[in-house]
């Protein structure tokens, strides 16, 4: 397959079609750091530079696949929404170059806000556009993490095959995962706690017992263990129905004569390079607030006593493993906004501004490092570490990294649609 990548950045699709043999025929990207990026890592491959400036005859019926995702920001909901009238609108040049050159396949990645920027319009015209050329198409909204990175990245993908709308969906479609009727996530955490509470319970008198229950700092006379996993302490670690409110957080839970802190919070301006951590301590107030420092992180460890499990329920609804010893897992914080995902083991995530992600293990606070955001984007170590503007690779700025790292696709995730084009483009149709 040989295919010409538009809006190419730090070059992700490169990187998931190398293994299959595929070949890149031309890159056009404007950017100075993953221009200098794509001059390091292709150097064979042209930089056709400005996409609004490309005459794309001469490419006509020489390639397979024609890939990109145009800017996102307009169609971000983080953005301001303004759609195809502000640096969105450059899918129209994707449009252009797809329609000129004619490529048997075409591959496009955005944001999830493109499919309701402007009311659904937006992308209402890019499928329309689409069609009007000759192109079957399928969509599909796939997330990072589950294609083996440590990272929540939901994006939509967007295929055509040229006259043949069954082989666009058999790329991105799989009989297996087609119910169409699957619960959202709020339904199957609701599902889960009920689930908990048919199952068994809890008397005081001690015997274990997982129940969902209201939520409620008290307990009735004779119901003091529902939902507790350690009878003797009917304050720490209870399951609350996710349709009600929790109890006010604290720095400390009691385990029998003993106080083990179960939260702390830390300061993010104090997070400055792996080097100048902050070390917050369990019991520790929260630092001074500041209307012009960023808002407080918060990191909660999982733990148990010496013969008793202990857990707290995850964002899906179940639990983590019960354990009789310590275990802490890492505790990732987005970024320092006000609505920053807050994540056990994953990262949120990762962007192409702003601060990079924060995380907590052992209690010591830093920000990821760049060569931790690439494998978090399925890159290989130091993929954009390299010599830049007078400087060698070992002295390359960090900031243009975070950029061009959290503006590039998931690799896992690229490689997994070139799997299933060339599987269809072999059996010559749907599978």
């Amino acid at each position: 397959m040989r295919y010409i990548s538009l809006f190419s950045g730090i070059e992700a699709a490169s990187v998931a079609w190398g293994p299959l043999g595929w070949e890149p025929v031309a890159f056009s990207e404007i950017e100075p750091f993953p221009c200098a990026v794509l001059a390091e890592r292709f150097p064979d491959v042209p930089n056709l530079g400005d996409v609004t400036e490309i005459d794309w005859s001469s490419y006509v019926g020489s390639v397979d696949v024609v890939v990109g995702g145009s800017p996102c920001q307009s169609f971000s909901v983080a953005g301001k929404r303004e759609g195809l009238a502000g640096q969105s609108g450059l899918m129209f040049e994707y449009i252009r170059a797809v329609s000129e050159i004619r490529p048997r396949y075409f591959v496009w990645e955005n944001v999830p806000g493109a499919l309701s920027s402007e009311g659904g319009a937006a992308f209402g015209q890019l499928l329309r556009e689409m069609d009007g050329i000759g192109y079957g198409l399928a969509w599909r909204v796939l997330d990072a993490q589950f294609f083996g990175v440590a990272q929540r990245r939901r994006r939509v993908f967007l295929v055509g095959r040229i006259g043949d709308p069954a082989s666009a969906a058999a790329v991105l479609l799989e009989r297996d995962g087609m119910r169409w009727d699957n619960p959202s996530s709020r339904a199957k955490r609701e599902e889960l706690a009920l689930a908990a509470g048919r199952s068994v319970g809890g008397d005081g008198r001690g015997r274990m017992g997982l129940r969902a229950r209201p939520a409620s700092p008290t307990t009735a006379e004779g119901d003091a263990a529902a939902g507790c996993l350690t009878p003797w302490d009917v304050q720490s670690k209870l399951v609350f129905s996710p349709s009600g409110c929790g109890p006010t957080l604290s720095s400390g839970t009691g385990e029998g004569m003993n106080i083990v802190p179960s939260a702390l919070t830390f300061d993010t301006t104090q997070i400055t390079s792996p080097a100048n951590g902050c070390n917050p301590q369990y019991g520790d107030p929260c630092h001074p607030l500041c209307a012009s420092a960023h808002v407080p992180a918060i990191a909660f460890k999982y733990h148990a006593g010496a013969k008793a499990g202990s857990a707290a329920v995850c964002d899906d609804g179940t639990t983590p493993t019960l354990t009789a010893d310590y275990h802490q897992p890492a505790v990732c914080l987005s970024d320092d906004t006000a609505k920053a995902a807050c994540d056990k083991e994953l990262a949120g995530t990762l962007k192409c501004g702003g601060r990079p992600p924060a995380v907590a293990k052992d209690m010591i606070v830093r920000r990821l490092m760049p060569i931790e955001c690439e494998r978090l984007q399925g890159f290989p170590d130091d993929w954009t570490r390299i010599p830049y503007r007078g400087k060698s690779a070992e002295e390359c700025p960090d900031t243009p990294r975070y950029k061009a790292i959290g503006n590039s696709m998931a690799v896992p995730v690229m490689r997994w649609i070139g799997e299933r084009i060339a599987m269809v483009d072999a059996l010559g149709g749907p599978i």
